[in-house]
């Protein structure tokens, strides 16, 4: 069954945007109801229907997380793909709203820690570290010219500087739960990865079939736990959308090749009885939004920007950082209502101060940390369509994009189905 009932409700609001819905049917909530089946509490969970029909009663859950696999395609593709064909027949497919910024730095980082944007500040892929007055890639944790900010910051950076919230994995030990995560090699040992999945068992896999291959064998596998918990991490879709869209040869090829990868060892290779104690929750952490590259602003043309950028140390503009769909401009001070004001006028886009921001809920329905208040740009702005950013000859503009707040980037599929009853 795919709720499109739900997805009707959550995008009846006025114009193109789709804010999260934090209190009910969000993205935000996966973890807590995952680990809720398995008898832990780290947090509110996702409103009970989402399990309608589903049978709940298991040792083990596997959250498979499809970076960039919006709602709208999971049910455009389940017409043409058994594997997904039989997850929506046999389970309960709910859409949510992902987080704002509907980024995988963001989400990734609530998933593995079940805190909101708006308490973790990992809120880009791009993130001015004040502290150090260095703009760095968040995920891979590199500054804009590709070294190790800890090795040329002035500040010692230490395993907090990226991420300081703890995960949710030593408690789901605490609570009898035995956490494994399977995502790409060079993944496992990043900065990143040792810090948001502290306290889980991580695997690496090198391309599709091995990853739905050691999900299989790490299922089967007798190591003596009651209860397990299971994360799996796919970007392949996403990266196909980014260089090509979501109506590409290149994206339905690989988004047919997870489907049978995951149809193979999930659906037709695993031992039945280890089926009948396994929940799958199939979800993604946003969509993607088609765009044209040759439309894209460059922020950097408006005076009111250029002129009110704030300044580093050594006198030179801290540029527009989070992502082409969520703009975060650090400003000098008192500049932030006038360019907000100017950027509104301008623009077909959501422009907001930190302050209106934060009022709106729009990073999520929780008190501001202070990290969050010093990496959330004086100005926060996501365009309804186009990319926004500034000029960089190095960087190259992508097709399908994702950050903001159209329906298409917001709504994800959470799919639930009991393994038992895909097996064919």
């Amino acid at each position: 069954m795919i709720r499109h009932d739900v997805a009707d409700a959550l995008r009846d609001s006025p114009g193109d945007y789709l804010h999260p819905d934090y209190a009910g049917y969000s993205f935000a909530g996966v973890t807590a109801t995952a680990a809720a089946v398995l008898g832990v509490d780290v947090g509110r969970t996702l409103p009970a229907d989402v399990f309608a029909g589903v049978d709940t009663d298991v040792r083990n859950v596997v959250v498979l997380l499809v970076d960039g696999f919006g709602f709208g395609r999971f049910a455009d593709f389940a017409e043409v793909h058994p594997f997904l064909d039989a997850v929506a027949s046999e389970g309960t497919v709910t859409p949510l709203t992902s987080i704002y910024p509907s980024e995988t730095a963001a989400a990734l980082t609530t998933l593995h820690t079940a805190t909101l944007p708006v308490e973790h500040g990992l809120i880009g892929w791009d993130l001015y570290l004040d502290e150090a007055d260095l703009v760095v890639e968040s995920l891979p944790f590199r500054t804009k010219d590709g070294r190790d900010p800890r090795e040329v910051a002035d500040c010692d950076l230490g395993g907090g500087a990226l991420l300081a919230t703890d995960s949710v994995y030593p408690t789901l030990r605490d609570g009898g739960v035995a956490p494994t995560a399977i995502q790409p090699t060079e993944t496992v040992t990043g900065v990143y990865s040792r810090r948001a999945l502290a306290g889980a068992q991580q695997l690496g896999y090198r391309n599709l079939p091995d990853a739905a291959l050691k999900l299989r064998q790490r299922l089967e596998a007798d190591d003596g736990d009651d209860r397990r918990y299971f994360y799996a991490y796919v970007p392949h879709v996403d990266g196909a959308a980014h260089r090509a869209g979501t109506d590409s040869d290149q994206y339905r090829a690989q988004l047919l090749a997870v489907c049978d990868a995951f149809r193979r060892e999930l659906a037709s290779n695993l031992d039945p009885g280890v089926a009948e104690e396994t929940l799958l929750l199939l979800t993604a952490d946003h969509g993607l939004l088609d765009t044209d590259p040759d439309e894209e602003i460059d922020l950097l043309e408006l005076d009111v920007v250029a002129e009110n950028l704030r300044r580093d140390a050594d006198g030179d503009p801290v540029p527009p950082v989070g992502s082409a769909r969520n703009v975060h401009l650090h400003l000098q001070e008192g500049a932030a209502a006038a360019v907000r004001d100017a950027l509104a006028a301008r623009l077909d886009a959501r422009v907001f101060t930190r302050a209106e921001a934060v009022e709106a809920g729009l990073f999520g329905d929780a008190d501001p940390t202070p990290r969050f208040r010093r990496r959330c740009g004086d100005v926060v702005l996501s365009h309804r369509d186009r990319q926004v950013w500034y000029d960089d000859p190095e960087r190259r503009p992508f097709v399908g994009v994702h950050g903001g707040l159209s329906p298409s980037e917001m709504l994800v599929p959470f799919a639930a189905v009991h393994l038992a009853d895909l097996r064919e």
